[in-house]
C-alpha cells in the first residue's frame, strides 16, 4: 500500500510565528520516519522564496508578490490571505488523504464548502481561548473527521459545548526547544543584559495587543512597590517589571502607562539593535536609542521584523524570579512554557488555556477579578485579581534560596514531561498510524463524478429564506452544502438583513452571497473541467511544488 498522504495548511514552517513553528517542529519529525508523503501548503509564502530552500517536502505557496498582476485577486478576500484561492488546485494536484489545519477558525473554515471535501480526511486544530465558542464555530468543529487542541482546558469546552458529539482525539500542545531554553546562571545574563545584578525581576514576554493586560498589570505592580517601600526593606529596593514587548504597536501606549503608574524607571525593556543585533534592557528610553557598540542610532524594541534570537530571548528570562502571564484568555501562552523550561516559576491567571500550565507545570493560579462577553467574539473574558497577584510575587521573593533553587529544577522537570517536541510529535504519528492501520486512503478517483453547476444571478433583494435557499441549491448542487454551518449562518444574515462585522453592524449586500455562491461554482467547474480533459494544472505555485519534491 502507498505512504499515507499528508497536507498541512499553516503559516509557512520557515517563518518566527507561532502557527509556523509548531508546522515545523511536527512536519519535521514525520517526515523523519519515512512513513508518510508529506506535502505544505504555506500562506505568507511566495514561489522562488529564498526561506524555503532547506525545506525537503512539497510545498505549495500561497502567496502572490505586490507587482504579480493576480495580486488583485489574492487581495481582494481576507482569507485568500489563509489559502482560499489555491486550495481546491492544491488538493487536486497533491490529492491528499490527510488535510490539517492548526489555525483560528477564520482561517480554515472555507474548506468546509470545498468541491473537494468528500474526498479527504479533515483535521483541525483550533484555537481555544474561551467559552462558550460559538455555535457557528462548533458546527464547523463537528464536520471535522478528528479535532486536536492545544490544551486540555480548550478540549473539555469542545466536549462538554457539543454534548461529547465531536470527534476528538487528544491534546497536542506546542512544545518547546529544550535546548535553547534551559536554565544558566542569573547573574551572567544579568550582566550580558546589563541588568543591575542586585535586581529582583517580575517578568513577561508578550505582544503589545490590547488582550494583553498590559496597564493592568503596571497597576498591581505600582501598588506592589508603594507596599514595599514604606517598609524600606532590600526587596522594595531592587524590585523592576522586565516587559519584553514591542512598540510602538497596535496594543497600548507605553509611556502613558508608565507616567500614570509612576514607574519609568523600574520597568525595563529589551532593546535591540538594527545594525548590529546587540541586545540589551533598560528603562523607557524612547522608540529608538544609540547603540553603545556600533554607535548607530539604530537600537530599538523587538518587533516582527526586528526580533531577538530564541538563545537571547532565554537569556532574557533567566533573569526573571518570576514569570507573570496576564491577559484576558489565551489559546495557549507559548511564553509561560519557554519560562518554565528555564526554571523560572510562573504565575498565570486561572482561566483559559492557562489552565493548563497550572494544572501541568504547577504554576501559581491567579484568581479572576471580573468576567465580561466580548462583543466581537461573543465569549467570556476575564480580568485577573491584582490583589492576588501581588500576594503571590510576595510569597515567591520570601522563598528561601534552597527552596528557588529546587523549584527551579523541578519546574524544569515538568516541562520536559509535557512539552518535548518529541512527545507532540509521536500523538500525531499515532493517530496517522491508526489511519493506517485501518486501511484508510481517500478515493480521489470518484471526484470524476464532479458535476457541472450553473452561476447564479436572478437574486432579488426581496426574496425570503426559502427562496434564498432554492437558489443556493441551484448554485450549490448539494443539500450538504447547503446545510453547511457556514451557509446555514450566511443565510440567517442575509434574513436577518445585517452581519456582525467586529464591532459593528453591517446591511448585509445581496451581491455578497452571489460572489459566495458563484466562487463556489467557478472553482467546481474549473476542477471539473481539468479533471474530464485530463488537463494538468500549469500554474507557477504547482509546478514549484512538484520541482522542490524532485530536488
Amino acid at each position: 500500500m502507498s505512504k499515507l498522504k499528508i497536507l498541512m495548511c499553516s503559516e509557512a514552517s520557515f517563518l518566527s510565528s507561532g502557527f509556523a513553528t509548531y508546522t515545523r517542529e511536527i512536519l519535521n519529525r514525520l517526515y523523519e520516519t519515512n512513513k508518510y508523503e508529506i506535502a505544505e501548503f504555506a500562506s505568507y509564502s511566495h514561489v522562488n522564496d529564498p526561506r524555503d530552500k532547506d525545506i525537503p517536502w512539497r510545498l505549495y505557496a500561497n502567496a502572490v508578490r505586490d507587482e504579480d498582476p493576480r495580486y488583485k485577486e489574492y487581495s481582494a478576500r481576507p482569507d485568500n490571505a489563509f489559502g482560499r484561492w489555491r486550495f481546491d488546485k492544491v488538493v487536486v494536484d497533491f490529492k491528499p488523504d490527510v488535510v490539517i489545519d492548526i489555525r483560528d477558525y477564520w482561517m480554515s473554515s472555507y474548506q468546509e464548502l470545498s468541491p473537494c471535501r468528500p474526498y479527504f480526511h479533515w483535521v483541525l486544530m483550533p484555537t481555544i481561548d474561551s467559552a462558550p465558542q460559538q455555535q457557528l464555530w462548533m458546527d464547523t468543529y463537528l464536520s471535522a473527521d478528528a479535532v486536536f487542541t492545544y490544551s486540555d482546558w480548550g478540549a473539555n469546552v469542545l466536549k462538554e459545548q457539543s454534548s461529547n458529539h465531536i470527534n476528538y482525539i487528544d491534546t497536542a500542545s506546542p512544545g518547546v526547544d529544550l535546548n535553547t531554553f534551559r536554565i544558566k546562571d542569573t547573574q551572567q545574563c544579568k550582566a550580558s543584559l546589563g541588568i543591575d545584578q542586585n535586581s529582583v525581576i517580575i517578568g513577561s514576554v508578550m505582544r503589545n495587543q490590547k488582550r494583553k493586560l498590559i496597564p493592568r498589570l503596571c497597576g498591581g505592580f505600582r501598588k506592589l512597590l508603594d507596599e514595599y517601600e514604606k517598609s524600606n526593606s532590600f526587596i522594595g529596593k531592587n524590585l523592576y517589571l522586565y516587559l519584553h514587548t514591542s512598540w510602538p504597536d497596535a496594543g497600548w501606549d507605553l509611556p502613558e502607562v508608565l507616567k500614570e503608574n509612576r514607574l519609568s524607571n523600574r520597568v525595563l525593556f529589551t532593546y535591540v539593535c538594527k545594525s548590529c543585533n546587540d541586545v540589551s534592557s533598560q528603562v523607557f528610553s524612547g522608540p529608538s536609542i544609540v547603540c553603545p557598540k556600533c554607535l548607530n542610532k539604530t537600537k530599538v524594541f523587538p518587533s516582527v521584523s526586528s526580533g531577538i534570537s530564541t538563545d537571547q530571548l532565554s537569556t532574557i528570562y533567566n533573569t526573571f524570579n518570576l514569570y507573570v502571564q496576564y491577559a484576558i484568555c489565551e489559546g495557549f501562552g507559548m511564553p509561560q512554557v519557554e519560562a518554565a523550561a528555564c526554571g523560572v516559576p510562573v504565575a498565570t491567571v486561572n482561566y483559559s488555556a492557562m489552565c493548563d500550565i497550572i494544572n501541568k507545570l504547577k504554576a501559581y493560579p491567579i484568581k479572576v477579578d471580573a468576567e465580561f462577553k466580548e462583543l466581537e467574539t461573543r465569549a467570556i473574558r476575564v480580568y485577573p485579581d491584582n490583589d492576588d497577584l501581588i500576594q503571590i510575587i510576595k510569597k515567591v521573593l520570601n522563598l528561601p534560596k534552597n527552596i528557588v533553587d529546587k523549584k527551579r529544577k523541578k519546574i524544569r522537570e515538568l516541562t520536559e514531561k509535557f512539552y518535548d517536541w518529541d512527545i507532540i510529535a509521536q500523538k500525531w504519528e499515532k493517530y496517522l498510524d491508526s489511519l493506517v492501520d485501518s486501511r484508510y486512503h481517500s478515493d480521489w478517483s470518484q471526484i470524476k463524478q464532479l458535476e457541472s453547476l450553473e452561476k447564479v444571478t436572478d437574486i432579488e433583494p426581496s426574496q425570503n429564506i426559502e427562496q434564498m435557499l432554492l437558489m443556493c441549491h441551484k448554485g450549490l448542487g448539494d443539500i450538504e452544502k447547503i446545510s453547511s454551518s457556514r451557509m446555514l449562518h450566511f443565510l440567517n444574515d442575509i434574513d436577518n438583513g445585517f452581519q456582525l462585522q467586529g464591532l459593528q453592524t453591517k446591511a448585509i449586500d445581496i451581491n455578497t452571497i452571489i460572489d459566495q455562491i458563484n466562487t463556489y461554482v467557478r472553482n467546481n467547474n474549473e476542477l471539473k473541467f481539468a479533471i474530464d480533459n485530463n488537463v494538468q494544472f500549469n500554474d507557477d505555485f504547482i509546478q514549484y511544488a512538484n520541482l522542490k519534491t524532485q530536488q
